[in-house]
C-alpha cells in the first residue's frame, strides 16, 4: 500500500477509513519507557518506533510562525511586487501539515510494510520541551498529522528516576521540574481528550504482586488493540524478561554493588537546555 492512499479517504469524524490507529508514549527519561515500547511492539499489528529527538516540533513551529506572519503581512503582500512580502499570501501553510505527514509516516513505516500495520506510533521522553503557551496548539496540529491520536502515559516514581541514568548528572531541581512539567502535560491530554489516553506506571508492570502486574498488561493491550486473551498477556509476559533500553537490567552509574536495578528506559540524555523549557 502507497503512503499516499492512507489519507485518501476521509470519514464524517474526519479520520481517513485506511489509516492505523496511532499511539504514542508521552513520558520523561529513565522512566521504564523502552520496555513499555517493546510490550506495544508485542501487541498483534503494532509499530512502535523509538525516540526521535522530538522531531516534529520544529516543523510545528516553522508552520505556526508561518501563519503568524502571514496574518500580520499578508495584506501589505497582496500588494504586488513592489512589497517586501511579495508572494507571502501565496504559501499554503496546509502545505506543511501535508508535508510532514508524508515525511513522518515514511520515517515511522521504515522498511516495514504499511498493509500489515494496524497501530503506528514511537515513544518520546523529550516532550518537555513543548512549551506551555504552544501546548493545545502542538496538540491540535499534531493530531492533523495523527488523527484520532491515542497517548499512553508513563510515569515512574520520581526519587527512582532522579537517580537512574543520566538523571544523576542533574541538578536535582532541574530533573524534578523537567518530571512535573511532563506530568502537566500528561493531565492537559487527559483533560482534552477523554477516552484517548492511558495510563501505566513502571512501578505497577514490574511488581511482584502477579495480579497488579497481570491488570497492568491487560489494561494496556486493551487501551491499544481492543482485548487482551491469556495467549497475549503470555507474550507480554514474556517482553518483561527480555532486556529493554541502553543498560537492560543494569545498575546505574553510581548505584550500590548487588543493587539490581531492573530499570529497562532512555538513555537520552536531557540538557540543561532542556529543563529549563
Amino acid at each position: 500500500m502507497k503512503l499516499e492512499g492512507l489519507f485518501n479517504r476521509r470519514r464524517e469524524d474526519g479520520t481517513s477509513g485506511e489509516h492505523p490507529r496511532y499511539v504514542f508514549v508521552v513520558t520523561y527519561g529513565r522512566s521504564g519507557s523502552t520496555l513499555t515500547q517493546g510490550l506495544l511492539n508485542t501487541l498483534p499489528g503494532s509499530l512502535v518506533r523509538g525516540e526521535n529527538n522530538m522531531f516534529m516540533l520544529p516543523f510545528f513551529r516553522s508552520w505556526a510562525g508561518l501563519k503568524e506572519f502571514q496574518e500580520k503581512n499578508n495584506e501589505n503582500a497582496r500588494k504586488g511586487s513592489q512589497s517586501a512580502f511579495y508572494g507571502l499570501d501565496e504559501i499554503d501553510p496546509e502545505d506543511f501539515v501535508q508535508t510532514a505527514r508524508e515525511l513522518t509516516l515514511r520515517s515511522l513505516y521504515g522498511s516495514a510494510d504499511p498493509s500489515g500495520v494496524e497501530v503506528l506510533g514511537f515513544k518520546e521522553v523529550l516532550w518537555h520541551r513543548i512549551k506551555r503557551e504552544e501546548q493545545a496548539a502542538f496538540f491540535d496540529w499534531f493530531e492533523q498529522i495523527f488523527p484520532g491520536a491515542t497517548y499512553v502515559l508513563n510515569q515512574r516514581d520520581h526519587e527512582k528516576v532522579s537517580t537512574s541514568g543520566f538523571w544523576q548528572n542533574q541538578e536535582e531541581r532541574r530533573v524534578l521540574r523537567t518530571l512535573k512539567r511532563v506530568e502537566e502535560m500528561q493531565q492537559f491530554l487527559r483533560d482534552s481528550r477523554p477516552g484517548r489516553t492511558h495510563d501505566i506506571r513502571y512501578e505497577r508492570v514490574t511488581s511482584d504482586d502477579a495480579d497488579v502486574k497481570a491488570r497492568e498488561l491487560r489494561g494496556l493491550a486493551e487501551f491499544v488493540v481492543g482485548s487482551c486473551d491469556d495467549s497475549l498477556l503470555a507474550k507480554l509476559h514474556a517482553t518483561l524478561d527480555k532486556g529493554h533500553g541502553p543498560r537492560p537490567f543494569g545498575r546505574s552509574r553510581g548505584q550500590a554493588e548487588g543493587e539490581d536495578e531492573g530499570e529497562s528506559s532512555s538513555g537520552s540524555p536531557v540538557t540543561a537546555a532542556d529543563a529549563s523549557e
